[in-house]
This record gives structure tokens, C-alpha cells and sequence, in this order.
């Protein structure tokens, strides 16, 4: 409690002289009946949150926030995470600065983001890019929101950034690009808004630990960037593997969405489609049902129940699906051969410090109940989640998050079609309750179970208070 008064007073002073600026403190102990912190109390937490326990976390918060008044400004975030107990640790999850001028912004640090269309605020964890994983180090461009142009009928949202990779997978000193470009039909308040788009990442360059030398340099990020196969527009890096001379360079992962937004006036109901792509034959319409579809409720004429959403998050198709709209149209693929090995690829697992980027049920083998692999080995997943928030007498907030979800290997081509008894289950719940009990204190209890075979099953709780300095 000492520590907690000191630090508020430290941050109160440096806040008084801009109302743009925000601080806060907070403390959380965790404890389950094994050790295990429970999967929907560490997922999707930015990797703040320690997979064992007993322990406490600490997180420090101090921010300045754009002032929308002015033509340029610029805004900063920094959050500083201590982990004491059974894992012991200190680090920035959170430190970037940001410079504004109307709907675009330039910026470079660690950021918490996601990527993909669909509820924010209740999702299971978006395809791509969930925020399941401490914050990679990138430099960004884009626009900071859409951009509305046509009378405000038409929007557009882009980003282009460049990142760098840690050294704890098979590959060191890799590097990140990644892009998104996200289209929206319908003023902001119109009845009904459409909205579309792409996002896009490469994991590529670097070495492999066993001495292999990827593509690097500018002429390997035309191709990283463009993902042409052209070989001639531009002269290949010698150095790169023949693997990367004959297919593309870096490892390839996104989603294309679709989200359909109607607004009446008791609430929001929002539609969409998340769908998987790693290669070019997203364009065959080959994974064209592996991704996550999802419908949510937003009811704002209740307090008791104001959010319900519904996803389900299927990817066990992994290339071997052939739609009747590609046959129809004389579709084929020259890679009928082949699977999608969701979430691996050249440069070994879609992850972050130890923390999937994507989804988390398809589980990072480090996450899982084994804790060991640098992969996603039971990439092949049947899932279904949802979750309810509202508001109980006496501003006591809930909420209610459920998955049921089944896990196993790729089907590589040639091989039966499998059945839903050789899937790996899991069922995790959870339960969140939380009260502001001053004006600037809230109080968050939350227990979370798991039962199956793909992550530790558990029983535990997180109880932790929060101080609002301003």
C-alpha cells in the first residue's frame, strides 16, 4: 500500500499541468489449484499476464492522449510490468510515442493493437492478430482511424509498419512487416455500415539456428512486400535459401474480413467473417472457411445484459477445401497437394515472447499443457465461444466468457478424412466481476476454470485493484 500511495503521488504531480495525460497503478495476485494460471485469465492480456502462479503483478501506466482539437499533436504510452511469486520478471509491455496531423499518425515503440473486424471488446481473440502477445517493436504509418471522404458514405483505414522480431524461435534477428488496408460503405451513424479489408504479415531475413541465412535487404522487401513471384522486376538476394528463390520470401499470415454493422436504435449488431491465408490459394477460395465468424449483440437499453456475442472459430480444413463457387468457376489448384499449416511457417511459429500472436485456441505449443515447442502443433481446431457482459444493482459489472473447443495435427494430403473423435477437447470458463469502490479505486475479482487435454486444467482466481490517478 506504501508503494501504491508513492507512486500515485509521484504520477498525480507530473499529470497537473495537462488534462490530456493519464496515469494509473495497479496491483493483481493470482493463485490456482496447480500452478496454472487459467486461459481466460491470461489470453488476450497483451502478455502482462504470467501463465504460472501463486505470484502478483504489478503495472505502472502513464500516458498522454491526443487533443483532437488541434491539427497536429502527439501522444505517448508507456506501461511498465513487475511479475513477483513463481515467475519473477520486469519489462515495458507497453512504450511508444506518436506524432498526429488530422486522421494520420506516424509512430514507433511497442503498441497494443488489433487487427481484424469484429467486437473488440468481447472477442474470443481476433485471427491475425489478437493481442494475445506482448507488443511487437514496430515503426507505423497509417491512419490513426477512417477516413471518411464522399460526404462521410465512404472510409478508409491503412497502416504500413516495419518490425523487429525477438530471438526466441528458430530464426534470430528476424524482422516484421505487416500492412492493413480496411474499407468501410455507410456514414458512421447510418443504419446499416458494410466493412472489408486485409491485413498482412511476413515474418522474414534473419538466421537460422542452424546457420541458414534468409533473404534480406531492399531488394528482398520489394518481394516481402509485394509477394510477387516475378523474379526478374528485381535481382534476388544470392544469399537467400533456394526455398525462398523458388515460392516467396518470409513467412506469410493474415485474414480477409468482412463485417456487416447495423445500428438501430436500442443497439448494435455486428456480423463478420475473419478468413485464414498464409498463401495464394486464398485466391482459389481454398481456405475460404477456416477463420472465425462471429455475431454480437449490443443492447443499449438494458443494464442487466448488454453484450452477448457468439463465435466460432474453425480451422481444420487447412487448404483441403474446394467451394462450389471455385468449381463453378472452373477453379483449380496447382497446389492440391499441400496443407496450410495454420500459424507455421519458414521462420517457425507465429509467436512473441513467448505468447502466440493470433488466436489463442489455435494454442502455442509454449502455452500449452506440454509448455515446450517453438510450433503450433495441433493447428487443426473446432471452436465454439461465447460471452455476456452487463451490469447487476449497485454498478457491479460481469462478465461471462465459455469455450468449448477441439484440437488436433494437420491432415496431410492422401489421408482419411478425419472424424471429430481423434480431436484433442477442451472447455474453459470464465467469470468476471468488477466495482468502482471510490471514485478512483476499482475492485476486479475473476475465476477462471479449464478442463481437457490442450492447456493445464485448473481452478484459480485473479483479484486485483486499480487506482485512476487522473
Amino acid at each position: 500500500m506504501t508503494l501504491l500511495i508513492l507512486l500515485s503521488s509521484i504520477l498525480t504531480f507530473t499529470n497537473m499541468a495537462d488534462t490530456t495525460t493519464h496515469s494509473s497503478v495497479e496491483l493483481q495476485a493470482i493463485a490456482s489449484d496447480v500452478g496454472a494460471t487459467p486461459f481466460f485469465l491470461s489470453r488476450l492480456q497483451y502478455g502482462a499476464i504470467p501463465l504460472d502462479n501463486p505470484g502478483v503483478v504489478a503495472i505502472v501506466r502513464n500516458g498522454k492522449n491526443y487533443n483532437l482539437k488541434k491539427k497536429y499533436d502527439w501522444k505517448y504510452q508507456v506501461q511498465a510490468t513487475g511479475w513477483a511469486g513463481k515467475q519473477n520478471d520486469f519489462w515495458l509491455t507497453e512504450a511508444y510515442v506518436s506524432g498526429r496531423r488530422g486522421n494520420w499518425e506516424l509512430w514507433a515503440g511497442r503498441r497494443k493493437e488489433v487487427y481484424g473486424l469484429g467486437d473488440t471488446a468481447m472477442t474470443s481473440g481476433f485471427y491475425a492478430w489478437s493481442g494475445n502477445a506482448v507488443p511487437i517493436p514496430k515503426i507505423q504509418f497509417g491512419t490513426r482511424d477512417y477516413v471518411d471522404f464522399a460526404k462521410g458514405h465512404l472510409g478508409i483505414f491503412m497502416t504500413f509498419a516495419h518490425g523487429w522480431l525477438d530471438n526466441q524461435g528458430p530464426v534470430l534477428d528476424g524482422l516484421l512487416h505487416q500492412k492493413t488496408l480496411y474499407g468501410r460503405i455507410g456514414r458512421r451513424n447510418a443504419l446499416i455500415n458494410l466493412f472489408g479489408g486485409v491485413n498482412h504479415q511476413v515474418m522474414w531475413s534473419g538466421v537460422s539456428r542452424d546457420g541458414t541465412t534468409w533473404g534480406t535487404g531492399l531488394n528482398t522487401f520489394y518481394y516481402v512486400v509485394t509477394t510477387s513471384k516475378d523474379r526478374e522486376t528485381i535481382k534476388e538476394d544470392p544469399n537467400a535459401p533456394a526455398t525462398e528463390w523458388g515460392y516467396q520470401y518470409g513467412a506469410h499470415l493474415g485474414s480477409i474480413d468482412f463485417l456487416l454493422k447495423v445500428q438501430p436504435e436500442w443497439g448494435t449488431v455486428s456480423i463478420y467473417k475473419q478468413t485464414a491465408w498464409e498463401t495464394g490459394r486464398i485466391v482459389k477460395l481454398i481456405t475460404a472457411n477456416d477463420g472465425i465468424t462471429g455475431i454480437s449483440l449490443h443492447l443499449n437499453r438494458t443494464k442487466l445484459l448488454q453484450r452477448i456475442i457468439f463465435e466460432y472459430i474453425y480451422t481444420a480444413n487447412q487448404g483441403h477445401y474446394y467451394s462450389g463457387l471455385a468449381k463453378l468457376l472452373g477453379m483449380k489448384d496447382p497446389h492440391a497437394d499441400e496443407y496450410e499449416d495454420n500459424f507455421n511457417g519458414t521462420h517457425g511459429g507465429w509467436h512473441y515472447m513467448d505468447r502466440g500472436i493470433g488466436t489463442p485456441f489455435i494454442v502455442y505449443d509454449m502455452e500449452s499443457k506440454s509448455r515446450n515447442g517453438y510450433d503450433f502443433t495441433l493447428n487443426a481446431v473446432k471452436a465454439y465461444y461465447m460471452g455476456f457482459q452487463g451490469q447487476f444493482p449497485n454498478n457491479l459489472y460481469w462478465k461471462l466468457r465459455l469455450a468449448y473447443s477441439l484440437h488436433t495435427y494437420p491432415r496431410f494430403p492422401g489421408f482419411p478424412i478425419r472424424d471429430y473423435n481423434g480431436f484433442t477437447p477442451q472447455t474453459s470458463v470464465g467469470l468476471q466481476v468488477s466495482k468502482n469502490v471510490f471514485e478512483n479505486l476499482n475492485f476486479q475479482a475473476e475465476i477462471g476454470y479449464d478442463q481437457g487435454e490442450r492447456v493445464t486444467n485448473t481452478l484459480g482466481m485473479k483479484l486485483g485493484l486499480k487506482y485512476i490517478v487522473n
